[in-house]
């Protein structure tokens, strides 16, 4: 029995090792493909992706958790006729850098206003779905000049989050990444798949041909798993910490969620509440991917928002 017990206890050093080494040879794949938009800016020694388009005031667009500049397809374009929009993969996603950094809003706050000041953008309305919604709230909190309206897109506001137990795994420093790239080819496909269904919901009917195809091979990354397991991980802590900031807010602020994407349909009515003068606006039969759905309506918000006075 010792030698067995000694023999496993071996096996499982072998293998914390072996993933751990597999974990510090893993790097963010920032090449854009053939055909990808967009080019990189260095943000404080960080690779940032970003597209730009149109002219006018500027409209910066931050995705979620995963995401791309894609995934503004439905909006970026027509915003583009009367803004200046700059579209960008926040830091550890798709083709930015990054992933070694601290994935948290408050980090994700201090990239996406470097990006900002890198650009020279002025007088921005910032919008951001999902996770890109917290990074504005972050920023929105912080109250940089720069920025003078927010827009938030089906965004979390307040813990506690849920943290599965594989992105507790992922977590982990070197072994969470040597994890990933053994497993994401076996378990990233169908999970990214179920959460994107799961994401759509009652608008599965809206999501475009090859959007989960398309998606897959970016959001399996071993690094872009990390990054989500981290960020999901230090979300409880952020969001505890943020909280009791929202009522001094004083930024103008529109709030946009879908009736059927639990819990922020509860948490956006809850922050439109603290938040002085913000708008509130809330979809029927509308899920998570909201800028798919409704972008009608999303496009409306954000042309009110950055209308109103500063």
């Amino acid at each position: 029995m010792r030698k067995l017990a000694r023999g496993l206890v071996v096996f499982i050093v072998v293998v914390i090792v072996g993933l751990a080494v597999i974990g510090a040879f893993q790097r963010p794949q920032t090449a854009l493909p053939p055909g990808a938009r967009g080019k990189h800016v260095d943000v404080g020694g960080t690779p940032i992706r970003y597209h730009q388009a149109g002219a006018g005031r500027d409209v910066v667009l931050a995705h979620g958790s995963p995401g791309s500049i894609e995934d503004w397809d439905p909006v970026e374009g027509r915003l583009a006729q009367r803004f200046r929009v700059t579209a960008y993969d926040r830091p550890g996603h798709a083709y930015s850098g990054g992933a070694a950094l601290v994935h948290t809003p408050a980090e994700n706050a201090r990239i996406a206003l470097g990006l900002v000041r890198a650009l020279g953008l002025r007088d921005v309305v910032f919008v951001g779905h999902s996770y890109g919604g917290i990074t504005a709230l972050q920023l929105a909190v912080d109250a940089p000049p720069e920025i003078s309206a927010f827009v938030l897109v089906s965004a979390r506001a307040y813990p506690p989050v849920n943290v599965d137990t594989i992105y507790r795994v992922l977590d982990l420093p070197l072994v969470g990444p040597g994890f990933a790239a053994v497993m994401a080819p076996f378990i990233g496909p169908g999970r990214v798949e179920v959460g994107v269904r799961k994401s759509f919901g009652p608008n599965i009917g809206l999501m475009p041909p090859g959007f989960i195809a398309t998606r897959v091979p970016v959001w399996s990354r071993p690094t872009v798993a990390a990054t989500l397991a981290e960020e999901r991980t230090r979300l409880t802590a952020a969001l505890e910490a943020m909280g009791p900031r929202y009522a001094a807010i004083r930024t103008p602020m529109a709030i946009v969620c879908g009736d059927q994407d639990p819990p922020n349909t509860e948490q956006a009515k809850r922050l439109a509440a603290e938040v002085p003068g913000s708008r509130l606006l809330m979809l029927t039969d509308t899920g998570h991917y909201v800028q798919y759905a409704r972008p009608d309506e999303l496009i409306a918000v954000i042309d009110e928002t950055a209308a109103r006075p500063r």
